[in-house]
């Protein structure tokens, strides 16, 4: 006889094993495709679609048909129709533009409109990146949003995306311009020997020999050296002077930038307006009242001053009849940090090297100015036992008068018998003559003194010296520099 409780133990049990059962029948069709689209890829998704034909075929002609078929993840914002129909025909007929243009709207990777909060920046199979949001694509509306498939997600969209050209690539194709002429001078190309084709080694000297016309490299000192504008993953705001405004800046700068060869003025001038028309961000909208350049120049943009506007991959580039700053924000003060001299002068004349460091003690003393709060590290020379002993830097100085300044805090051995030093400044020659005046360092003055004007007939780097009193006697012979301050006199 069965006792109730060997009646509920094998009821309990029968009920564990048909349940477990039905939870391995649920849990193995948890893989199954339950959505049939899941099995089409995106390109028979587009072939499907009776508004995507003429995309279907430019698929098909660019031979993007076949990557975006396989099985890798893509998105696909697929023009309709009319769509194509639009757009500038001549891209049809230019296999290179075509191609370009269709991989601009094709990226790898899923693309929800959901995942756009408010937007996205995404790199496309051309390597231009466009903005996405929840009802756009660039310039175009989303008409039918998110449609997954096996490979991937399609949006339709009613208007043709061109590839819009970076602004290195807009400044190469617009007209000729005195700027774009001037930029385009310094290109230079270089050949960089790991990308080249070696063919053999020569067997004198064990280097590689290299095929002809492999490995160069195209490159160009504008965006090497200030502001890479083609790169597509920075946002500019660049500026392109009318040949009337640029020939204006020109007027107004070029005599802060005079050197012996007219031809290097020139270049030096050029370059000087240049540098300052490349700002880091995209101000196609909202632009402010002022720009700081990539070389920090103050620079105004007035919206009436604005003849064409370009909106682009990278950015924005503004066409200008002018520009406007402040000329102190352009040709700069210059300072000379004291405690960091140079080992030797520009030229070669061997009495300049003969002098500095040679003798004495040369050190560092820190002070914190009581004013300010500030702290400053200043040099300090003495000991050294000879007259006009100097020390020597290089500053680069513009074509222009110069308003000169020194800060020398003399805080040291001011007990008992204060004995008091001069010193100076010369430009070109440690010796005193061309000079400013000899100066006397006064106690505990943490002030700017003025010391007199210097004109620089020349831009570039010019030798500059402190210089101390005509004395061997240690104590008057001293020299003590927090910095030297150069303020250019500005018409």
């Amino acid at each position: 006889m069965i006792t109730f409780n060997k009646k509920y133990i094998i009821f309990l049990a029968l009920f564990i094993g048909l349940f477990l059962s039905g939870c391995k029948d649920k849990w193995d069709d948890h893989d199954k495709i339950q959505d049939p689209m899941v099995a089409v890829n995106l390109l028979a998704q587009i072939k499907s679609n009776p508004d995507l034909t003429k995309f279907a075929d430019l698929l098909n002609k660019t031979g993007y048909d076949k990557v975006v078929a396989s099985s890798k993840t893509f998105t696909i914002w697929a023009p309709n129709n009319q769509a194509i129909t639009n757009m500038d025909q001549t891209i049809l007929s230019d296999s290179a533009k075509l191609s370009q243009f269709v991989a601009n709207h094709i990226s790898n990777q899923s693309y929800l409109t959901s995942m756009a909060n408010p937007s996205l920046v995404i790199r496309t199979l051309n390597g231009k990146n466009v903005t996405f949001t929840k009802t756009t694509y660039e310039e175009a509306n989303i008409v039918t949003a998110n449609r997954f498939v096996g490979n991937g997600v399609l949006h339709v969209i009613d208007m043709a995306i061109v590839p819009k050209p970076n602004v290195w690539e807009y400044l190469n194709s617009s007209a000729s311009s005195l700027q774009k002429s001037f930029l385009n001078s310094l290109n230079y190309s270089y050949v960089d020997t790991t990308l080249a084709t070696v063919t053999s080694i020569d067997q004198k000297t064990g280097k590689p020999i290299l095929k002809p016309g492999t490995g160069v490299v195209n490159q160009n000192y504008f965006l090497q050296n200030m502001a890479n504008v083609k790169n597509e993953d920075v946002k500019y705001t660049y500026v392109i002077l009318t040949d009337a405004a640029f020939a204006a800046e020109k007027a107004k700068i070029s005599k802060y930038f005079q050197v012996s060869n007219p031809a290097v003025s020139d270049s030096l001038t050029n370059w000087n307006i240049i540098k300052d028309l490349a700002f880091v961000g995209d101000y196609s909208s909202n632009l402010p009242d002022t720009l700081v350049s990539v070389d920090s120049v103050k620079i105004h943009l007035d919206p009436s001053a604005i003849v064409e506007k370009h909106k682009l991959s990278n950015g924005v580039v503004y066409v200008m009849s002018r520009i406007d700053y402040k000329m102190s924000s352009k040709i700069k003060p210059v300072i000379i940090q004291g405690e960091f001299p140079v080992s030797s002068p520009a030229n070669s004349v061997p009495s300049y090297k003969s002098n500095m460091g040679s003798v004495g003690t040369r050190t560092t003393i820190t002070r914190r100015n009581p004013t300010t709060k500030v702290d400053f590290t200043q040099l300090y020379y003495y000991n050294t036992g000879k007259a006009n002993y100097w020390v020597h830097y290089l500053p680069t100085l513009n074509s222009v008068a110069y308003k000169v300044y020194w800060v020398a805090l003399r805080d040291f051995n001011t007990t008992g018998t204060v004995t008091y030093f001069s010193q100076a400044i010369t430009f070109g020659s440690p010796t005193l003559l061309p000079t400013l005046p000899l100066t006397q360092v006064a106690l505990f003055n943490y002030n700017e003194v003025y010391i007199g004007t210097y004109t620089s007939s020349s831009f570039g780097k010019t030798d500059t010296f402190l210089v101390g009193a005509n004395s061997t006697s240690n104590g008057a012979n001293s020299l003590v520099l927090d910095y030297i301050k150069l303020v250019p006199v500005l018409n």
